[in-house]
């Protein structure tokens, strides 16, 4: 027992060699580094520093704190890089005002001081720092990187001199995130007067940083490919990773010849941005066969750092591994305002003293930057044993220029302008000017006013040019033009996540030129204008995943409105009521075919009903062509009675990413009498249609058919609604 003792401590005290690992850039291809630490682990060959660029910075910083390359490939193959590599936050965590906004509009440019605000880069890097956060917790005090487990640095750009900049102190997912921000296309991170940019700008491959840490063996991996051809330059990833592949083309092979052991794994013909999961998987894996290509040397590696005498295989050094539930002393919210303070207390739903998971820290994050009202949340557990949570707030400009754009074959082109006009984003006022230029156009002014109990109060006004042709059982019956006028008063709840609370007041105005039949084109019924005094609630619940290709979720909504000419009464005698109701939920049935039926209706109640609060069905979109009008596939524009029911059901099969294939089948029961429904007028119809997810919004084309057209239709149509 003795001379074993004796035997470790021997080879304990042995000095040998320091070893410093050195990890290029290249974006995704940076994934490989996990493949190839894998497989350096199984050999023993250790590492007392470490150096990386840009996603060798990520690798490398989280390998340094303790991560072994069994946890950063798990960590790396759970990652939804789609969301990570974007500021998208889910929708169920967005209010509905911002959902709205969101899924309007093409272009939103912030407005400061009268000038729009063009952001730095394409993506602000929110979601990927606040991971990065997750994962370094107990690393989140300002700190020397060479007091981590292993001694690390990375390297970025500044471009304010353009110079390389060795970050080798602070706090550690800042460094990482600094190192990884490609010009262009990441933010970048503005510290100590540098603006910091993607380090593969100056140094993709920082061996001599390893080498001033003091390593006397380095190992380096360089997983950039190629200069590519003119096929692969259509993106500004590709440009970008080929600017990096020019500037260090010729440094790497002579870094390459200074190593003990240099590995490049055969990357092709994958890319920076190749971060599909089953890109992620190969990549990985091209970098573990690369390593194991190369076993003799990475063996004669080992035996150089210890020699040809037996060694004890030294433990990785573990750091202070992030837990999944840890308990705060205080929560703090910084770059908010006082008076806010209280309400963002709630939505994160994080008091002091709890138990706090970091999902639960996640959500907390995503409910605040959901509102709209930042540009970033971020997080920090700062202090001792029982840290302070610290969310840390920028604030973002409340006024705003936003541009829509849609194309179909009914109305052509239209063009949705608005802009918006507040001092902050979750109280005070807001004047909002919206217009549609189209063949229908139309102009809402609002102005609401916030408080700190969650309501939002409004008074708008609207004008609405209409031109509108009439069908009777598929035949156009006529056509009507009018200008209409509406004045509301109302109060919402605005902060609701996924409900939608309204009740108000409004006038509406009808300005009828003529009603033209197309049975005798010489007939025409002139409508005497005339005014709608009603009171409305509405209440909607929406838990779509997307709104346009929604995978999960359901859609609940109910309206109710007391019409009145007088404001208690129409026509001298008692108002009537409208009632509508809407119903569809998502089935999943496989990844991809989803099942979405629904049930809508709408019912008149009252002797005497206005004329222009008619049902009408057609379409496929709620609101289409009127108000009221509810969709039913097959027809355009068709009254129906005072009562309408309809049953829909949709079978959705997505092809590839963002393809999509749709069957449709619907039908509609019609009566004087909603209690007679079950006995009134019934029509089917449906739909075959086409559609694919652009990058301006939904492309897609439908042919329909229904018993009272008898023949089919075709519709078009490129762009979001509005």
């Amino acid at each position: 027992m003795l001379l074993l003792s004796l035997m470790f401590s021997d080879v304990a005290g042995r000095e040998r060699k320091r070893v410093g690992l050195v990890l290029s850039g290249g974006g995704a291809k940076g994934l490989a580094h996990v493949g190839v630490l894998k497989v350096l682990e199984e050999a023993g060959i250790p590492v007392d520093c470490i150096a990386g660029t840009s996603m060798g910075a990520i690798v490398g910083g989280l390998y340094a704190i303790g991560y072994d390359a069994a946890s950063l490939d798990s960590i790396v193959r759970g990652q939804d890089w789609t969301y990570l590599l974007g500021d998208k936050v889910y929708r169920h965590d967005i209010p509905f005002p911002e959902k709205e906004m969101m899924e309007k509009y093409l272009i939103s440019a912030p407005v400061w001081k009268r000038t729009i605000q063009v952001p730095p880069g394409f993506v602000s890097g929110q979601n990927i720092y606040n991971l990065f956060m997750e994962l370094t917790i107990g690393y989140h005090d300002s700190t020397r990187f060479d007091r981590l487990p292993v001694p690390f640095a990375c390297v970025a750009s500044n471009l304010v001199d353009g110079k390389e900049v060795v970050l080798d102190r602070g706090v550690l997912a800042l460094a990482m995130r600094a190192s990884m921000a490609m010009p262009g296309v990441f933010s970048p991170v503005v510290r100590d007067g540098m603006v910091l940019v993607d380090g593969g700008v100056s140094n993709n491959f920082p061996v001599d940083v390893a080498r001033a840490m003091g390593a006397e063996v380095l190992v380096g991996i360089n997983v950039q490919s190629g200069l590519r051809d003119e096929a692969g330059l259509e993106s500004v990833v590709g440009i970008v990773d080929q600017i990096i592949s020019f500037l260090g083309s010729r440094e790497y092979d002579e870094k390459g010849l200074s190593l003990a052991l240099y590995l490049h794994p055969e990357l092709s013909p994958y890319s920076a941005a190749s971060f599909s999961r089953e890109a992620v998987a190969a990549i990985i894996d091209r970098g573990e066969q690369a390593a194991r290509e190369q076993w003799d040397e990475i063996m004669a590696l080992k035996r150089e750092i210890w020699g040809d005498e037996p060694h004890v295989a030294t433990a990785r050094p573990r750091g202070r591994m992030a837990r999944d539930t840890f308990q705060v002393n205080r929560v703090i919210f910084e770059g908010c305002d006082e008076r806010d303070e209280r309400w963002l207390r709630s939505i994160a739903g994080v008091r002091r003293g709890e138990q706090v998971t970091r999902e639960g820290i996640r959500r907390a994050i995503a409910r605040l930057y959901g509102t709209g009202a930042f540009a970033r949340v971020d997080f920090k557990l700062s202090g001792g044993p029982l840290p302070d949570l610290v969310f840390q707030m920028e604030g973002k400009p409340a006024s705003s220029l936003n541009v829509g754009f849609r194309f179909d074959s009914e109305e052509l082109a239209a063009v949705l302008l608005n802009t918006t006009l507040a001092h902050e984003r979750l109280r005070g006022s807001r004047l909002s000017l919206t217009s549609r230029l189209s063949m229908n156009p139309y102009m809402l002014l609002d102005y609401s006013l916030g408080n700190t109990f969650l309501h939002r109060f409004h008074l708008s006004y609207a004008f609405k040019y209409n031109e509108l042709s009439f069908y009777d059982r598929g035949v156009r019956s006529g056509n009507v033009s009018f200008r209409y006028h509406r004045v509301e008063l109302g109060m919402s709840n605005l902060f609701f996540k996924n409900v939608n609370l309204r009740a108000g007041a409004r006038y509406e105005y009808f300005h009828y030129t003529a009603v033209l039949h197309a049975g005798d084109p010489a007939e025409s019924v002139l409508v005497r204008p005339g005014g709608i005094f009603s009171y409305y609630l509405q209440a909607r619940l929406e838990t779509f995943d997307k709104r346009y290709y929604p995978t999960r979720g359901l859609v609940l909504q109910a309206n109710y409105a007391l019409c009145t000419d007088n404001l208690y009464a129409y026509d001298g005698g008692a108002p009537f009521s409208t009632i509508d109701f809407f119903y569809e939920p998502v089935i999943s049935l496989t990844r991809r075919v989803k099942l979405i039926p629904a049930l809508y209706g709408r019912v008149l109640i009252g002797n005497a009903v206005a004329p222009p609060m008619t049902n009408y069905a057609g379409g496929t979109i709620v609101g289409r062509y009127l108000p009221q009008q509810l969709p039913f596939a097959g027809a355009r524009l068709e009254a129906v009675d005072e009562a309408m029911l309809v049953t829909r059901l949709q079978l959705r099969y997505r092809v590839g990413s963002k393809h999509y294939l749709s069957l449709v089948g619907n039908c509609l029961v019609q009566d004087d009498s909603f209690f007679d429904l079950p006995g009134g007028d019934a029509v089917v119809g449906g739909l075959l249609g086409y559609s694919y997810d652009s990058i301006i919004g939904p492309l897609g084309v439908e042919i329909d058919y229904s018993g009272w057209t008898k023949k089919p239709g075709i519709y078009f149509n490129i762009g979001y609604y509005f």
